[in-house]
């Protein structure tokens, strides 16, 4: 096991309440910019939550998932959160307990809600006021999400209750009990209630390569779209892309492209390739990127779906590594994540962007890690110039980044 175990020091406990902690409701809102529709509200979920270790397993048992259960022996906590770093907690694999309140607004109503869990080690189980919403299990690096619309009473309490189990398994990696890395149970990413019209763009994928001798860039789109109503929708979809340190739209949007989405079906559409004339290519000193944004408009729904990405050429040959044309040696070291003992694998972004400003400032440009990474680490490394190998978890996509 990992040796950082030894250097543990004691977690404070914060004050036990009578009551489950309110809702944090960081909201973050886009204005709209080519169909009249909105962004996806974000709400974050991060912040207080209550905590129970469940070593006999008893929790479900008892319906520590229901409403009006006991609290007073809870434990406050701040997701992110690891039971590693607790001292008494340390070695402990095995099941543990997640529950907080949820206030909804009654705007909410006629929306699509979904929450959003980036990293829960190794399996969890979610429950939305006694009810059963799904499973994620064995596959503690990858992001999950879960439909709770129909589960939502807006304007009440709503309790949101999490078991979660890292014991080990041999369905998953590792198979066995030691590995060069740490297994931290519990809740260590953040978590995310995401809010959409009932037809929405769920994702969007950006395949950017540049013709490196004629001076151009071709651009393919590829837009999965979900109708989460009860009825048939007809619509459009545009696009348009702006570089992000000058806001200058390259190219002029889309005529659009129409779609044809059945009662709760899913779909994906590719887009019209589109060129990008003298772009400014991603490099790690001068590491550019992209806005992209894809609209959906429809006679009574309008949902924009925003995205980065960076225009870059790499190529493996005669024994070198070439991005965009030019021969480079890397310089670069592996980082593990969850080697600070007061943050384990909850880590903050403010000591991701410490130990990634520490690369930078060594002048390393190549980083490698052995699992699928925090977002929040991606989104440093396509800013800041850091090319960043990463590990496929069985069950999980690859990271696609700079």
């Amino acid at each position: 096991m990992n040796t950082r175990r030894k250097f543990l020091q004691s977690a404070t406990s914060l004050a036990l309440g009578a009551s489950l902690p309110a809702t944090a409701a960081d909201v973050r809102i886009k204005t709209s910019s080519i169909t009249d529709g909105e962004q996806t509200r974000r709400v974050s979920l991060s912040g207080l939550w209550q905590f129970h270790l469940d070593s006999d397993k008893v929790g479900q048992t008892n319906g520590w998932y229901q409403q009006n259960q006991p609290a007073d022996a809870w434990q406050d906590v701040i997701v992110p959160h690891t039971w590693q770093v607790g001292q008494e907690s340390a070695e402990y694999f095995g099941t543990a307990w997640y529950r907080r309140r949820l206030e909804v607004p009654r705007d909410w109503r006629d929306q699509t809600v979904r929450i959003e869990f980036e990293g829960v080690s190794h399996s969890a189980s979610v429950w939305l006021d006694g009810s059963e919403v799904g499973k994620h299990l064995r596959k503690g690096y990858t992001a999950f999400e879960f439909d709770i619309t129909h589960l939502l009473h807006p304007g009440d309490d709503n309790l949101l209750a999490v078991m979660v189990n890292s014991d080990f398994d041999s369905r998953m990696l590792p198979r066995g009990r030691s590995s060069d890395w740490t297994h931290d149970g519990g809740i260590y990413r953040p978590v995310t209630l995401m809010i959409t019209p009932r037809v929405y763009i769920e994702r969007v994928d950006v395949d950017a390569v540049p013709d490196l001798a004629n001076g151009f860039a071709n651009v393919d789109i590829s837009v999965v779209i979900r109708n989460s109503s009860d009825r048939e929708f007809k619509g459009r979809l545009s696009v348009h892309a702006i570089k992000e340190d000058t806001g200058l739209t390259v190219p002029e949007g889309s005529d659009g492209t129409s779609v044809d989405i059945a009662p709760g079906a899913q779909i994906t559409r590719s887009l019209p390739t589109f060129k990008i004339e003298k772009p400014k290519l991603w490099h790690f000193d001068a590491p550019n990127l992209y806005s992209l944004t894809v609209g959906l408009g429809g006679a009574a729904v309008g949902h924009e779906f925003t995205t980065t990405f960076g225009i870059r050429s790499i190529e493996a040959k005669d024994g070198s590594f070439w991005l965009n044309g030019e021969r480079l040696g890397l310089m670069g070291v592996e980082r593990m994540a969850g080697s600070n003992p007061n943050y384990g694998m909850a880590e903050p972004a403010s000591w991701i962007e410490h130990d990634h400003g520490d690369l930078k400032n060594l002048n390393c440009v190549f980083t490698r890690v052995h699992w699928p990474q925090d977002k929040r680490v991606l989104d440093y490394c396509d800013r800041h110039g850091i090319f960043i190998q990463t590990e496929e978890q069985p069950g999980g996509p690859i990271p696609s980044r700079t």
